[in-house]
């Protein structure tokens, strides 16, 4: 049942009572807000994240902790992969649903650049994490959901793959990977009853972007690009759950901006990362 909650809509819990959701980057961010709400609502979830110690903390403060456990998983690597996704058959008795979020931020936003400035070994990297990252999540999380007879797929993409956003051309090149794999995953996945989903977030008030919201001149420069605004994870992670859910039934193969009206208007020619990256130190 969807019904309404304050400023949000929520999904009750019967949408997720003792379903299985895995969630990539669960330890921080949406990741972390995603893992929090289905916990919420009566999933069992495994939090696949390179930072063990983040993660245990978030299960320490979840309702049940005993239904959720983390996999230390390089999610760019194909045999952690499905070690990860076999743990959480062997624990949980299957897969329900996917939620893909797993991403090297700092690394993308200290090292990223046009791709006549880019170095070789970042672009690699960076591919390596998301692009590479969701389709072995899929890969193997699908053969599960094969086995389970169905499932669902929310994958995290971006809107700098959907307008032009100058200085981050490996994140872009990989997120828009992603949201192409979403469209043909799911023309690929509905015989087996999947639905693929993906959700287009713009610049969220993550801990790891904090060394740009902190800085009010950055702040500024940020908000600028925003008709609302800039959003929370807590306020992104609400879509993919409704996007998991039974009410979303018949919704496959789409791309869903929460991006507090980023693409919905122009702004100038700004090399947006070079702007918030003047005041700040790059690491090497």
């Amino acid at each position: 049942m969807f019904v309404a909650a304050g400023s949000f809509m929520t999904i009750t819990a019967d949408d997720f009572n003792g379903k299985v959701a895995i969630v990539t980057g669960g330890a921080s961010g949406i990741g972390r807000s995603e893992t929090e709400m289905l916990a919420r609502r009566g999933c069992r979830v495994v939090l696949a994240d390179l930072n063990q110690a983040a993660a245990e903390t978030v299960i320490r403060g979840l309702p049940r902790p005993a239904d959720a456990f983390c996999v230390r998983t390089d999610v760019g690597d194909s045999r952690a992969v499905e070690q990860m996704v076999a743990q959480t058959e062997e624990r949980f008795g299957g897969v329900d649903f996917l939620f893909t979020n797993a991403a090297n931020v700092p690394l993308i936003n200290t090292r990223d650049a046009c791709a006549i400035d880019l170095d070789d070994a970042v672009f690699d990297e960076i591919n390596r994490v998301i692009l590479r990252g969701v389709y072995l999540c899929a890969k193997f999380a699908g053969r599960a959901m094969v086995r389970r007879g169905g499932g669902a797929m929310v994958f995290t993409a971006t809107t700098d793959a959907q307008v032009g956003c100058a200085g981050l051309d490996a994140y872009t090149a990989a997120k828009g990977g992603v949201i192409a794999l979403t469209r043909s995953l799911a023309a690929g996945l509905a015989r087996y009853k999947i639905r693929v989903n993906a959700i287009s977030p713009s610049f969220v008030t993550t801990p790891h972007q904090a060394t740009f919201m902190d800085d009010p001149a950055l702040r500024s420069q940020i908000e600028s690009l925003h008709l609302l605004p800039v959003p929370s994870p807590d306020e992104v992670a609400p879509l993919a759950v409704f996007l998991a859910s039974a009410e979303a039934a018949c919704i496959t193969g789409s791309i869903h901006q929460v991006d507090a009206g980023y693409t919905a208007f122009k702004s100038n020619n700004v090399d947006v990362m070079k702007v918030m990256n003047t005041n700040t130190i790059k690491t090497p």
